[in-house]
């Protein structure tokens, strides 16, 4: 999913609330997510699946941290506690770069899921 996809859905959904500042405009760019757009698919997925189960869109924070997706949200419950670690636990088997199948690499400096490919170029690029 690309960047410009995201955005165009979180405009389809109105944004989501800044669980941190709720004085803030809904939150409507993908750039709120400190994360490379292969993890995209799987944020949306996430947030698709905690609106079904009634979340009211305030988040506080989406990164990466130790190579994997932590997502942050206020007023969760139990299943969505439960879904969002799914998703978390998903993205160490998910490239951050590419979506693609991916492995968390620990040897080139910093944790990171990456696939085959991307992690060749990061080694290639480590290596020069």
């Amino acid at each position: 999913m690309t960047e410009q996809e995201m955005n165009d859905f979180l405009q389809s959904i109105g944004g989501l609330e800044n669980g941190m500042y709720t004085n803030r405009e809904p939150i409507m760019n993908a750039g709120f997510f400190e994360c490379d757009e292969g993890w995209y698919q799987l944020i949306k997925d996430l947030i698709v699946d905690l609106i079904e189960l009634g979340w009211d869109k305030q988040i506080c924070q989406v990164k990466e941290k130790f190579g994997g997706l932590r997502f942050y949200a206020n007023e969760t419950s139990i299943e969505m506690d439960k879904r969002t670690r799914e998703a978390e636990d998903l993205s160490y088997q998910t490239c951050e770069v590419t979506g693609k199948p991916g492995l968390l690499r620990q040897d080139i400096g910093w944790w990171t899921t990456l696939c085959e490919e991307e992690y060749i170029k990061r080694l290639a690029k480590r290596n020069s």
